[in-house]
């Protein structure tokens, strides 16, 4: 695996740059994933304004219009603040005793973040930018759904070059026959020089669970997938879902669902809650739950929201 970016550069490259070890593997594939985001982004909104459901909006201080898509810039800092507070609190909430073994650790490592976490708290500082922008909130979340789901396939890709700790529970099993176009490593992965500095076969014995081989399933890979398998829907049914709340609302259900199947084969601690439930697992529950009202309610009441 490759932590820093200098461990990818001399790995493909055979160069050692000595400043590139202070570049997380992990924060670069974020990164890139925020570029590209903001660049469907801009083409998503200057396609809605062209198309009347977004309007520029005269700026107060000198009068000139603003349009959608100048605000992305801003947009991309506040989810980006967003998802790094966020993904933070939700995932020390969830490893609350890794938190009091080591407070500083916890706050300071640059992995342990929770995706949901990060969405919530930066969609809460997205709304709050909008209003006070007199921004078309609903018609700028939708436009932000298939940017979203392509950024967390991103966000994984980093998960699995780094070895952040996101792969699956133990697998030890040989690879099936209908994979076997594929190349080994999709099927079992044992993740070496992971950024976390651990053997698999003694981390899953610390997690109670018993690992023959030290291989896992790369959960990441198969999000990965996912992730560009559900920006494909969202971008090509964008201009099919014209009623505002849609993209949002289908959004939560692929989101939701993918995150649940997954979870059948992570490792995650679970809440002593209906035989055993992650956090995780619980809002991809409910991400589905408001999805399904929102595809039922949204053609009764998106236009009418659309206006506020």
């Amino acid at each position: 695996m490759y932590p820093t970016f200098y461990d990818l550069v001399l790995d493909l490259l055979g160069i050692s740059v000595p400043a590139f070890k202070y570049m997380q593997s992990y924060g670069m594939m974020v990164g890139i994933g925020f570029i590209v985001g903001s660049m469907l982004l801009i083409l998503e909104l200057k396609r809605k304004e062209s198309i009347g459901q977004i309007k520029a909006v005269k700026n107060p201080k000198n009068g000139e219009l603003v349009h959608p898509d100048e605000h992305v810039g801003n947009i991309a800092i506040i989810l980006g603040i967003g998802a790094v507070a966020g993904g933070k609190l939700f995932h020390n909430l969830e490893n609350w005793d890794d938190v009091v073994a080591d407070p500083m650790g916890a706050l300071t490592r640059m992995s342990g973040f929770s995706f949901y976490g990060g969405v919530f708290v930066g969609m809460i500082l997205f709304v709050w930018y909008a209003r006070k922008h007199k921004l078309n909130v609903i018609h700028f979340i939708d436009a932000t759904m298939p940017a979203l789901a392509l950024g967390y396939g991103f966000g994984r890709l980093g998960c699995h070059i780094s070895g952040d700790g996101d792969w699956g529970i133990p697998n030890d099993l040989p690879k099936p026959d209908w994979m076997s176009f594929l190349p080994d490593w999709m099927w079992a992965y044992d993740y070496p020089n992971n950024v976390l500095g651990v053997d698999l076969i003694t981390y899953y014995a610390s997690k109670g669970y018993t690992s023959l081989t030290g291989f896992a399933y790369p959960t990441p890979i198969y999000e990965i997938i996912m992730a560009i398998m559900i920006f494909a829907v969202l971008w090509i049914m964008r201009k099919r879902w014209t009623t505002p709340g849609l993209m949002i609302s289908a959004y939560f259900i692929l989101g939701g669902a993918e995150r649940l199947l997954i979870e059948q084969i992570r490792i995650n601690n679970e809440y002593n809650i209906m035989g055993g439930i992650t956090q995780a697992e619980l809002i991809s529950v409910t991400m589905i739950v408001l999805g399904c009202l929102g595809f039922y309610y949204m053609p009764k009441v998106g236009y009418r929201w659309a206006k506020f």
